[in-house]
């Protein structure tokens, strides 16, 4: 791990090619709020934006030494998210078989077992580490897919006498597990996303604050440029401040409540997901939940992509 400067992209995808897991997690954390916004637009509001980011974050662990251009590793990730949006898409399922998810690289890689591409990025150890800490079921399931021969799920369904849902649904938790597993291992190294996700979740929280006692949006309002454009999940756009006051003012005067559930922070670009608190005389004023994907120039929201959670009917209310 280098220190005594901020590692550059290159910097890190070298380092991760050599072996080094710190790296690569500090490297998809510096990338990880855009690569949500992106899944967001491409699969729309719900738990299968942040699955796909997991899936990419798998598939960059096992494929980060087919990166030719290290200083342009942020375009290669993004088309990695790409391509697992696009095959969960076409296929209609969260099952994602990585050795068919489309690698940008200007050269097909070299065919080769998991187990091999682990070796060569000497990165095994951390994986087996990280692997042995997943409850039996989940290890068992991983070592059969990423170590056992890429055995197919009805195989593997068999071989462990479980529907094949499960095995989908254990492999997904494996996953999402060693996706976390590298993300703590860069928090845990190396502070230039912690402060980042830190300030933010501050500002967000305060903001926040200010809104729920009644006293104003002046802290959320600052967070915008002169004139940013609203992107709503409809595809519709807006433009100018004058919108964002309108929607604030309405929901201030209706006595929403705002609460951050996350936040996640990279340069330039911030994801806040946040529930509504509707007042019991409006239920329906808002919906449930957002996720909002500021992107961010000297700091300010210059663009803003809302995405919102489906509204229930008032029926069921």
């Amino acid at each position: 791990m280098l220190r005594g400067r901020v590692p550059s992209d290159a910097d890190l995808v070298r380092a991760a090619q050599g072996g080094d897991a710190t790296s690569l997690g500090l490297l998809l954390e510096r990338y990880r709020a855009s690569l949500y916004g992106q899944a967001l637009g491409i699969l729309g509001y719900g738990p299968q934006a942040e699955d796909a980011v997991h899936d990419a974050f798998v598939v960059a662990l096992r494929k980060i030494d087919a990166v030719r251009e290290p200083a342009a590793v942020g375009g290669w990730l993004h088309a990695v998210l790409r391509n697992v949006c696009l095959m969960r898409l076409r296929t209609g399922r969260d099952e994602v078989l990585f050795d068919e998810v489309r690698l940008p690289t200007r050269e097909d890689p070299s065919e080769r077992s998991v187990e091999e591409s682990i070796d060569q990025l000497a990165m095994r150890e951390w994986v087996w580490t990280a692997l042995s800490e997943l409850p039996e079921v989940l290890r068992v399931t991983a070592m059969l897919r990423y170590f056992g021969g890429r055995c197919s799920y009805e195989e593997m369904a068999a071989i462990l006498g479980v529907p094949v849902g499960t095995v989908r649904s254990r492999l997904s938790q494996a996953r999402l597990r060693l996706a976390d597993a590298l993300l703590e291992t860069a928090g845990l190294a190396h502070d230039e996303a912690r402060r980042l996700q830190e300030s933010s979740t501050r500002y967000f929280g305060a903001a926040a604050e200010e809104i729920n006692r009644g006293q104003g949006y002046e802290l959320l309002l600052n967070a915008y440029s002169d004139a940013p454009a609203c992107f709503l999940g409809d595809g519709q756009t807006l433009h100018g401040r004058g919108v964002v006051i309108e929607s604030l003012e309405g929901d201030l005067e209706a006595g929403v409540k705002l609460h951050p559930t996350n936040v996640l922070a990279s340069k330039d670009i911030i994801v806040l997901e946040a529930d509504f608190e509707n007042p019991r005389d409006d239920p329906f004023h808002c919906p449930p939940a957002t996720t909002q994907v500021h992107f961010q120039r000297d700091g300010l929201t210059y663009r803003v992509h809302l995405h919102f959670a489906p509204r229930p009917r008032e029926e069921e209310g």
